[in-house]
């Protein structure tokens, strides 16, 4: 058994903030060497609405070897940074509270969080991926037809779970983010169109409570990419790999996430209207938000606009 160490105010070190960073890259290793760790304080698992109970293939990795259940997933140097920034708000914090004088963060830098060109899917890939006939598996065609929805009102999934019958008032949907309302408690209102009705009439059942069948977020993102094999939207993408920050080509259905659906809303009404303000009611964005700059990325459609203004 792996000795643990006790961590505390007094002896946080600039070298224990190193080893930290370390254990949050290299988590997937620690787990490997010493699972008896983790078995002791297994990580708390999420429920989701109405999660389906039943067994489940074990999961393989990509040489197609079973993984360990409960292993960390790799974390991108963005995540890492990410969670220590959040630890070094939280030593600022004890000590403007007097809990501590201690702050090796002052001689410790946090890594840069850095964001690859968003990519998202034109409204024409979004039909193909919603006329594709995949009727032969209900559980693939519903998380599909989720995934659609999504890129229709542009949430994110987490609100997007939250959502029941009640929250459709007068043929639109209204919510308030759930990541910014403790910010600001701002209602995002978005019409429903045609299509977004017809798929709510689709699984309409109110016993059920919520908006649609929905399955755990993993097994969204699993059927969203078999989904989008199905559909043949395999067009290569590059993308920034956040384990070494280098620039990868890979096929969209290997890339494609729940979190592609709202961009995909924000980055094609963009391309329509260019009014950060408008798009950003719509999507829940606060104004001027480093967040939402990143879906402003100027496309090819964008530029040959641009250049035909030279005819």
């Amino acid at each position: 058994m792996a000795s643990l160490v006790k961590l505390s105010f007094a002896s946080l070190s600039l070298d224990a903030l190193h080893q930290i960073e370390d254990f949050l890259g290299n988590e997937k290793d620690v787990f490997l060497k010493y699972p008896e760790i983790y078995e002791e304080f297994p990580y708390s698992a999420k429920i989701t609405v109405k999660t389906p109970k039943r067994k489940r293939p074990p999961t393989l990795d990509e040489k197609g070897n079973i993984v360990p259940k409960g292993m960390p997933k790799p974390r991108g140097q963005n995540s890492v940074a990410d969670m220590m920034l959040r630890f070094r708000s939280f030593i600022i914090w004890a000590n403007d509270n007097e809990y501590t004088t201690n702050n090796p963060f002052k001689h410790y830098t946090v890594g840069e969080i850095v964001y690859g060109t968003p990519i998202y899917i034109s409204n024409s890939e979004r039909n193909i991926l919603l006329e594709v006939d995949l009727s032969d598996n209900k559980e693939l065609e519903t998380q599909r037809d989720i995934f659609v929805f999504q890129c229709l009102i542009g949430c994110r999934v987490s609100d997007l779970y939250k959502m029941t019958y009640n929250s459709i008032i007068d043929d639109a949907i209204e919510y308030i983010p759930r990541k910014t309302k403790e910010e600001r408690a701002i209602t995002v209102r978005v019409p429903l169109n045609e299509t977004a009705k017809q798929l709510i009439d689709k699984y309409k059942d109110y016993e059920r409570g919520s908006l649609f069948p929905f399955n755990t977020e993993q097994d969204y993102n699993r059927k969203i990419k078999e989904a989008f094999k199905r559909a043949g939207l395999d067009r290569m993408v590059t993308i920034l790999d956040q384990q070494t920050r280098e620039e990868v080509q890979k096929p969209l259905s290997e890339v494609v996430s729940s979190h592609m659906a709202r961009r995909s809303f924000i980055g094609n009404i963009y391309k329509k209207v260019k009014d950060p303000n408008l798009v950003g009611a719509l999507s829940g964005h606060k104004e001027g938000s480093k967040a939402f700059a990143r879906y402003r990325t100027i496309d090819d459609d964008m530029k040959k606009e641009l250049i035909g203004m030279l005819e």
